[in-house]
């Protein structure tokens, strides 16, 4: 074959979404850490999925045409690193077929394919050897020699996949952490199977390729929905007010307003404090504050109004995200009818989570965190949906900030991104959001508090491992400190414990613990009371944050 003509090129992109789609969850098990978040196969074909929503969509068969929507379908539907960095992969690939009207020939094929590796490499500011863009770019230079010795599409096709086949092979010896693990780069392996798919769609004979085609995608696998919020009964009022003074002592602060509430936050910088907390009595709250310095920007909302409201508001103001046959909905308040300065987008796993952020001012809560992250279009919707001038964006995770980056490039307002990658670091973000300021300034303040807080993560193994000294078996319970795999143990309470334990130093006088879906309050209680005895100088703090597969998230302040 010579030349690929606009048909048999659709034909290639539904084969490879198709392919990738039969394999993601093999791409899902090469996660190198043992934890149940291997989500890259899921992300690259939800990506690729989406760009051939849009192709779908399309009459005739111009190469040019189906090149376009390749762009926005895999831009706006990106998820994940992994799938954006596919994005831009599509991006340059279609870019390089931008003259091409009727016929691919080797030639163009060739070029697409090395203008997809030059664009995947300039949109990563510090490229890495051994992944998905080595296996594309070997795939580009195979391809181009092809074609230099006068190869036609197809055996260009057949060229650039032994490339990324042999380079994908050889990821372990690049990265010493895939030969660790054992497993080869899961974005390279992805980006196989895409080509295979592009081969299968132009050799296939037409009865296996129907059949093929005709196979309708899964939707991504996932915990069951979280219930939405139950009507607040005690302590109902949000109160919030930063105090003005001298010297003010945090700690005392704390101490005196634990027994008067819950989800209690009290952040100081030099004399100023800013103080949250959900109270019965917010008149007793504010006396005592007040008798340490000028209150100033005090805010009372009755959270059981709130809730109504949302409620009311439910059919024309919420996100949702499909996982599996369910549908989580975190709903979002009315939209005010003048636009404010500022206004903040988070991304958070659960609904406890979920309205912990949205009383600390975040206007709009995008579900989502480890194994599903919202697309690039999720995230430019919730910036729509949010009427101010301009809007933050928390992704809260680090597989959710590249994708908040490329929001941010296609939002149609002013975007910013504070590149927090955790749930702590958005929480303590978030206390050093004054809405009054400018954009630059909280961007600042924002940045520099999220790098004071340490963050701690416990789960289970999903497979057998090595890491370090540690030996972890299949269903071991795990701690994570700031990413790495710290503590292995045979309980969620006694991994916390250990854990905490190596994140807790002298300069330590806050731990915060946010207990998941899999876990109930009397079990977060125990741990309490384990974690008080065992740092009586720090303060503890226990809250539902109702997020799938980490029985619990820690922080240490």
């Amino acid at each position: 074959m010579d030349a690929i003509n606009g048909l048999a090129f659709k034909n290639m992109l539904l084969a490879a979404a198709r392919h990738l789609d039969q394999h993601r969850d093999r791409v899902n098990a090469l996660n190198v850490f043992p934890v149940p978040d291997g989500d890259t196969g899921t992300n690259m074909s939800l990506t690729l999925n989406a760009a051939i929503k849009e192709l779908e969509q399309a009459n005739g068969v111009e190469i040019r045409r189906f090149a376009a929507l390749l762009t926005r379908g895999s831009l706006m539907g990106a998820r994940g690193n992994s799938g954006v960095i596919l994005s831009q992969f599509f991006r340059g690939f279609s870019d390089g077929l931008a003259h091409v009207e009727t016929e691919i020939t080797g030639e163009d094929l060739a070029h697409a394919l090395a203008t997809a590796s030059q664009t995947t490499y300039r949109a990563v500011m510090k490229p890495v050897e051994g992944t998905m863009l080595t296996v594309g770019r070997v795939a580009a230079e195979y391809a181009t020699e092809a074609s230099a010795a006068g190869a036609g599409a197809l055996e260009v096709l057949q060229a650039a996949l032994e490339g990324a086949r042999a380079a994908l092979a050889d990821t372990p010896n690049i990265l010493p952490v895939l030969k660790q693990a054992g497993v080869v780069d899961a974005g390279g392996q992805g980006l196989v199977y895409i080509l295979e798919g592009f081969l299968t769609g132009v050799t296939a004979a037409p009865e296996e390729l129907e059949q093929l085609l005709a196979q309708a995608n899964r939707q991504p696998e996932g915990a069951a929905a979280p219930k939405l919020e139950q009507e607040v009964t005690v302590n109902r009022y949000c109160t919030e007010f930063i105090i003005l003074g001298n010297g003010i002592d945090a700690l005392a602060v704390r101490r005196e307003l634990e027994g008067k509430g819950d989800s209690l936050l009290v952040v100081s910088d030099a004399d100023v404090v800013k103080v949250h907390i959900h109270t019965d009595h917010p008149g007793e709250v504010l006396e005592f504050c007040g008798k340490l310095g000028e209150l100033t920007e005090i805010a009372i909302d009755n959270m059981r109004l709130q809730n109504q409201e949302f409620a009311s508001h439910e059919e024309s103001h919420h996100l949702d995200y499909s996982v599996g046959n369910n549908v989580i909905e975190f709903p979002n308040s009315a939209v005010p009818a003048d636009p404010k300065p500022l206004g903040v987008v988070a991304v958070v796993p659960g609904e406890g989570l979920a309205e912990i952020f949205r009383s600390l001012g975040v206007d709009y809560v995008v579900p989502g965190g480890q194994t599903m992250n919202p697309s690039t279009e999720d995230l430019v919707k919730a910036v729509s949906s949010v009427n101010a001038e301009q809007v933050i964006i928390l992704p809260n995770n680090k597989n959710v900030i590249f994708s908040a980056q490329q929001a941010r490039e296609l939002a149609e307002k002013p975007v910013a991104v504070v590149p927090t990658r955790s749930v702590p670091q958005g929480i303590t973000a978030l206390m050093y959001y004054v809405a009054e300021d400018s954009l630059e300034d909280n961007l600042a303040a924002m940045e520099e508090a999220m790098r004071e807080v340490k963050t701690g993560e416990v789960t289970y193994a999903v497979r057998s491992t090595v890491a370090g000294d540690l030996h972890i078996e299949e269903r071991d319970i795990i701690g994570l400190a700031e990413g790495k795999i710290a503590v292995v143990g045979s309980s969620p309470t006694e991994v916390a414990r250990d854990l905490l334990k190596k994140m807790v130093d002298e300069n330590s006088s806050v731990i915060s613990i946010y207990y998941g879906a899999d876990l109930n309050a009397e079990t977060a209680q125990e741990l309490n009371e384990l974690i008080r005895a065992e740092f009586p100088d720090c303060e503890v703090e226990v809250y539902h944050g109702g997020q799938p597969l980490y029985y619990y998230i820690v922080s240490v302040e």
